[in-house]
């Protein structure tokens, strides 16, 4: 009686035993599956929101555009050097914002919204605007080379009235720029170069570093 009770537990304990292995194993078997699925590591990570990333305390869209027309009205100056002297404009905002490659490479996107990463404003004087167009407008300011990431902090908006007519980013980890319209300083060649150097050069990144000083924006600090 013992023997059959004994022999009876057994095989309904193996029995058990199997089944919840066996489920297990699919289980662990499906997990697996999805993990080699067709989504690649750079998709899932372009799924994800940049972790540097401030939207918390970055100005809303009303607050930007309200400040423009409250900004300095100032005027070209043929002294600052092509292009800055021949493009009409009447203010200069410098934005203090988190850059990110191609997420958020200027302050207003292509659909002419301003970026949700815009930490600070503030307009440029005249003597603001025309001490550092003529800075960027020089060969001496460029000439070193650059990092292949862009992740700009500052960007300097031109408008006229309250339509943006060019804006430049400005990336000092990298090194590097863009503009929306070409600016000949950066494709003069030094010696025999090959191709021109378009990274500041000493004397261009302190100038920028000295406006940020004024302003308190983040290369200033």
């Amino acid at each position: 009686m013992n023997n059959s009770f004994t022999i009876k537990f057994l095989n309904i304990f193996i029995s058990q035993s199997l089944f919840i292995g066996l489920a297990f194993f699919i289980s662990s078997c499906q997990k697996k599956g999805d993990d080699n699925s067709d989504v690649s590591p750079a998709k899932l990570m372009d799924a994800l929101p940049p972790p540097s990333i401030d939207t918390i305390n970055s100005l809303r869209e009303k607050i930007l555009l309200d400040y423009i027309h409250t900004a300095q009205t100032i005027h070209p100056n043929p002294k600052n050097g092509f292009p800055f002297s021949r493009l009409d404009y009447d203010k200069i905002i410098a934005y203090d914002f988190q850059g990110e490659e191609e997420a958020y490479q200027d302050v207003i996107d292509r659909k002419g919204k301003f970026v949700p990463v815009v930490l600070k404003q503030q307009f440029l004087t005249q003597k603001q605007a025309d001490q550092i167009l003529s800075v960027l407008a020089k060969d001496s300011s460029y000439g070193n080379g650059s990092a292949a990431c862009f992740r700009p902090h500052l960007g300097l908006v031109f408008f006229k009235g309250n339509k943006k007519i060019n804006q430049i980013s400005i990336c000092l980890s990298c090194n590097a720029s863009s503009s929306e319209i070409e600016i000949p300083a950066k494709k003069h060649r030094v010696g025999n170069e090959e191709y021109p150097h378009e990274g500041f050069s000493r004397s261009g990144k302190a100038a920028i570093i000295n406006l940020c000083k004024e302003i308190n924006f983040h290369y200033g600090r």
